[in-house]
């Protein structure tokens, strides 16, 4: 039913696969708080009976194993929107069972939805399926997602973004939305993404700081560094807008301000101390091979190559207007990161 005085969707099924992730469960919380769509969430554990995940239809099943295709069409038989949020970053030692997980899964998935008839269908990629460019400047959603070949990350964000495309084509009759975010944080996840990126060996480390240690510890940057940053919850409100309007295309999202190396560190409290990226490339291989932090060095090429994203597109149909700052988020986080917040719970808990 459409809304006479917005012009919006209401009442829908909206199904939301990784609906216990760091962006799942951002998004049933915007959805929570509506009140207004039935609820469907897919997910490989069981989510505790408290909001956002009461009053969800929960199916789960491991959409990178061949057996869920069946239980796929099940979950999205007569949803009027799929929102498809799933994704395994680790490990990153195995780059098949990733791609098993996350370019396999999502072929799954948008076969399900064509077989159930889903009228929109809205993926999260992100600003990792993009190809390199000067890291100052901003790229619009017509950028060419090639992606950065060393990034195993990049590799199957394009991947997938092939496979949108070509569901696209082969269902021109459903809506197709494609979601590009930059960095995603939320400090109800801090524990849980560190122990991702840094492995619990670093983590444990860096929690046994004291913060007036750390933020007095200098931090090596290269000069290429240029990133903004987006609070999961922003995203999950632009997710919710896109469900409402049914809005097509490719969403960029971003907070302000982009963070050079300088306004990173000072937004840390800290100090830049410049380093070639050569170098930290090299750091960063040394410590992966020697089993120190599971964080592949393509994650550096992705972070140091890839433009900052300009949102006017989302700004202007969407009306999106991220409440959260990337210089007042990376320190929120960061500070999570450090008591040990967001290490329990279903968010991104293995």
């Amino acid at each position: 039913m459409t809304s006479p005085d917005t012009g919006h969707l209401d009442g829908q099924t909206v199904a939301v696969t990784g609906a216990t992730g760091n962006l799942g469960t951002a998004f049933l919380r915007q959805l929570f708080l509506t009140g207004v769509h039935q609820v469907r969430g897919l997910a490989r554990r069981q989510a505790p009976d408290t909001a956002p995940y009461s009053n969800v239809f929960w199916t789960h099943t491991d959409i990178g194993t061949t057996a869920s295709s069946a239980p796929l069409t099940a979950f999205l038989t007569g949803a009027s929107t799929l929102v498809h949020t799933a994704w395994a970053l680790q490990p990153g030692r195995d780059p098949e069972l990733l791609r098993r997980i996350n370019v396999d899964g999502a072929r799954r998935v948008l076969d399900a939805a064509g077989s159930a008839g889903v009228g929109h269908v809205v993926l999260v990629s992100s600003l990792g399926a993009y190809a390199p460019g000067n890291p100052a400047d901003r790229v619009d959603e017509d950028w060419p997602t090639t992606g950065v070949p060393s990034s195993q990350y990049s590799r199957d964000k394009v991947a997938v973004e092939v496979l949108a495309r070509e569901f696209a084509a082969a269902h021109p009759e459903v809506t197709v939305t494609v979601v590009r975010p930059t960095l995603v944080l939320q400090s109800d996840a801090a524990g849980a993404i560190g122990r991702y990126f840094l492995g619990p060996l670093l983590l444990r480390g860096a929690q046994a700081l004291p913060g007036s240690v750390a933020s007095k510890l200098p931090l090596p940057l290269p000069a290429d560094l240029h990133l903004g940053f987006v609070h999961a919850d922003d995203v999950a409100d632009a997710l919710l807008r896109i469900v409402d309007r049914r809005a097509g295309g490719a969403f960029n999202l971003s907070a302000e301000p982009v963070l050079d190396p300088d306004a990173f560190a000072a937004a840390l409290g800290t100090r830049r101390v410049p380093v070639p990226a050569a170098l930290l490339r090299a750091g960063l291989s040394a410590a992966f091979h020697a089993h120190l932090v599971p964080t592949e060095p393509g994650w550096l090429d992705l972070g140091l190559g890839v433009p900052a994203l300009d949102t006017t597109r989302a700004r202007e149909v969407l009306d999106w207007h991220p409440r959260h700052p990337s210089d007042q988020l990376l320190p929120e986080f960061v500070a999570a990161l450090g008591r040990g917040a967001g290490g329990e719970g279903p968010v991104l808990h293995p």
